[in-house]
């Protein structure tokens, strides 16, 4: 999946949004001196919320999500640098 497929609006809505918003901050950022900061900022809370689902079966398509999320931050780390 490229990174352009990766809209905020192509993700399914989630019980705990809360990295999702942090991801789209990083997304969205169009200021390159930025970037690689809010990159690493949006890692703290999806790592968080991955550490929460881990015994969760019925969470699937976030755990999903957040693995796409990370892979997708790590694109945009080395891209960066």
């Amino acid at each position: 999946m490229a990174l352009r497929d990766l809209s905020p609006t192509s993700f399914p809505p989630l019980r705990s949004p809360n990295w999702q918003r942090a991801y789209e901050s990083a997304l969205l950022e169009t200021d390159k001196s930025v970037l690689f900061k809010r990159v690493k900022v949006s890692e703290a809370p999806i790592l968080t919320r991955r550490d929460a689902l881990e015994h969760d079966s019925s969470s699937q398509t976030e755990r999903g999500a957040i693995e796409d999320a990370l892979a997708t931050l790590r694109v945009l780390k080395r891209d960066h640098s």
